[in-house]
């Protein structure tokens, strides 16, 4: 970050520079040895990191970093089509944890967990081939479960791995 601004490249110094105050605050509110979550102590939750007073907090700061990650898109948008999708996937992806932690507020744990992860397997079709998931006319045999053939003798499938 510093040699950015030596040799006078401003924004990419900027931007290193908001990326590395995110993930140490961000990383900061997570550790558990600062005992952040001790105002919100109870019998049930010990460390109080699970009150829904504490996850809406992390949740209100993960919105108000998605804004400024937004802000950064919006001037990335006449620079360069690369760095403003980076920061238009990165605002998105703020606000969805940022989601999680509202659904941990309101007790829908199933719902948090589904928005903390990304299931790339949807995405691609080779990936789904090879961990068995595709069938049909992607492969010419029926889904695999789990490594279990499903396919005739006469069809081009074997076991998935």
């Amino acid at each position: 970050m510093v040699f950015e601004w030596i040799m006078g490249n401003f924004f990419p110094m900027m931007v290193m520079g908001l990326f590395a105050v995110f993930w140490l605050s961000f990383g900061l509110l997570q550790l558990p040895t600062l005992q952040l979550g001790a105002p919100f102590q109870s019998d049930a939750d010990p460390t109080g990191l699970g009150a829904p007073s504490f996850n809406a907090a992390i949740a209100l700061y993960l919105l108000i970093w998605g804004f400024a990650l937004f802000t950064f898109f919006i001037f990335t948008c006449k620079i360069n089509a690369v760095f403003a999708a980076i920061f238009l996937l990165v605002s998105i992806a703020s606000w969805v944890l940022s989601g999680a932690y509202w659904k941990v507020v309101a007790g829908d744990f199933e719902t948090a967990g589904k928005l903390q992860k990304v299931r790339f397997s949807s995405l691609s079709p080779s990936r789904r081939r090879r961990r068995g998931e595709a069938g049909g006319w992607l492969t010419g045999c029926a889904p695999l479960d789990r490594g279990a053939a499903r396919c005739s003798s006469s069809s081009p499938c074997s076991a998935g791995t």
